[in-house]
């Protein structure tokens, strides 16, 4: 189900002081050939789990967005660089809708629409914007799952 609006508009800072819940788009990298993911690594300056490690890119969809495939893709060219989509409709997957109750835990309260999209990790050219993104990497999949199991970042 998709999240219903409250017909309120806040900026993201008083979004996340108050708790709110809001929307937002979560796109993972994946490199299913060689069962891969990538991650980027948060800036320290931002307000929700800085200087983590985190899924391949994110971001809040602004008000007024019925799509949230077009808050993805000005995600991925932000913060990762991407932007070479010939076909987003098909190329960017859209998984699923969930809900991420975060604020109590260095995140946030959000509606996440979650997308995959599928790159070669060796190909893959990323450039990250800076002011939000530290580092980025590939991680296999079975790495991740240790890693997540051990607490480790």
């Amino acid at each position: 189900d998709k999240p219903a609006s409250t017909g309120q508009q806040k900026s993201r800072g008083l979004v996340h002081r108050d708790r709110d819940w809001h929307r937002s788009v979560h796109i993972w990298l994946i490199d299913s050939r060689k069962e891969k993911i990538g991650l980027q690594k948060r800036s320290p300056t931002k307000d929700t789990f800085p200087n983590r490690w985190d899924i391949s890119a994110a971001g809040h969809v602004e008000a007024g967005v019925t799509d949230s495939r077009e808050t993805a893709l000005r995600e991925l060219a932000e913060e990762l660089g991407i932007s070479d989509l010939t076909n987003p409709q098909e190329e960017l997957v859209f998984c699923f809708t969930c809900p991420a109750e975060q604020a109590g835990i260095g995140g946030c309260n959000c509606y996440e629409y979650v997308y995959f999209l599928e790159r070669d990790s060796e190909k893959c050219q990323i450039k990250m914007g800076t002011a939000e993104v530290t580092a980025f990497k590939w991680i296999h999949i079975e790495s991740l799952e240790k890693a997540l199991r051990s607490g480790n970042e």
